[in-house]
């Protein structure tokens, strides 16, 4: 294409090239974002419940939480601090001598025996073990320590009170062992039986 002018004529307009139009079958539309679930109102619904489930939840669990209760029947143990025993080259064994045993009928029908022994080397706290017998039929065996309420250090008195149902047989109780030692002696205490009705 040329352009041309000759003189004397007013300049023309350069014939003008038709741009084509533009077309196009693919659309692109901007995908609009999601907002974030915590943005929603249910969102912050949820978010400021937990939290005041936590705050509140803690709080109430710190004052209501569990522990051990002892119940009252539980004894008190208190731990003390007391010198410190010599150490013994071996544990010496208790001279027991039995003493004569009582019977006394209650109104229950039942009796109250009473079992005496003197012991010689024994102490308060030792630990001992008793066996109780109707006649010739074992009934029980104890395990417990010599305190004041059944042990005179003093004295060397041991009484131990049982209660018994009637026997013709007669009641028997033997000192099995004390510190976990047979002792030396005469370790069993008689009381004789009774008439049953």
């Amino acid at each position: 294409m040329s352009f041309r002018q000759e003189p004397g004529q007013p300049p023309s307009q350069p014939p003008s090239e038709v741009e084509p139009e533009l077309r196009s079958d693919v659309v692109v539309v901007p995908r609009q974002q999601r907002p974030s679930v915590w943005a929603t109102p249910s969102g912050i619904f949820v978010g400021v419940l937990i939290l005041a489930m936590l705050t509140f939840g803690s709080s109430v669990a710190l004052l209501t939480r569990v522990g051990v209760i002892a119940s009252p029947d539980d004894e008190e143990v208190t731990a003390t601090i007391g010198p410190a025993r010599t150490a013994t080259a071996a544990p010496a064994t208790v001279r027991v001598t039995a003493g004569p045993g009582t019977a006394v009928r209650l109104d229950t029908g039942g009796y109250r025996v009473t079992f005496i022994w003197t012991l010689e080397g024994a102490r308060d706290g030792d630990s001992a073990l008793l066996r109780f017998s109707i006649g010739s039929r074992v009934v029980s065996e104890q395990r417990g320590a010599l305190d004041a309420n059944v042990f005179s250090a003093a004295t060397g008195r041991f009484t131990v009170t049982t209660a018994q149902e009637c026997t013709a047989d007669g009641w028997t109780a033997e000192i099995v062992s004390i510190r976990n030692l047979t002792p030396v002696g005469e370790a069993t205490s008689r009381a004789a039986g009774v008439t049953c009705r």
